[in-house]
């Protein structure tokens, strides 16, 4: 019986496993530092409803948005510039809304864009 040969198969198949298995390993560890996590942080009830999320990646950071919709998961978004509050007030105004914020920024948002199946 030739031996050697046999240890070469088992060399070569543990190799082979071993490749498949990394790359199942990378892959996955990819897929988690760099799907985002997203959380609602506040919601405003009326017309348009007005949700606060934020998105959090391992790697990515966080940034903020406002989504204004029917729902959380539908509507118009509107991101919060980096260093912002994540609680704005919300003045529902003649011809939009409007997004004030405690350090003084506002962000207008007209009606036309929420409204007519956006």
């Amino acid at each position: 019986m030739d031996t050697t040969r046999k240890g070469c198969l088992v060399n070569v198949l543990l190799f082979v496993v071993g490749a498949v298995v990394g790359t199942g390993l990378t892959a996955t560890a990819a897929v988690l530092l760099f799907l985002p996590g997203t959380t609602t942080t506040s919601t405003d009830e009326g017309t348009p409803n007005v949700y606060v999320k934020e998105r959090s990646s391992l790697l990515g950071g966080t940034d903020r948005e406002v989504w204004l919709g029917p729902t959380e998961d539908h509507g118009h978004v509107v991101p919060i510039p980096k260093g912002w509050d994540d609680t704005p007030e919300v003045h529902r105004v003649t011809g939009g809304v409007e997004l004030r914020f405690d350090h003084g920024g506002l962000i207008f948002v007209p009606e036309s864009t929420y409204v007519g199946g956006r």
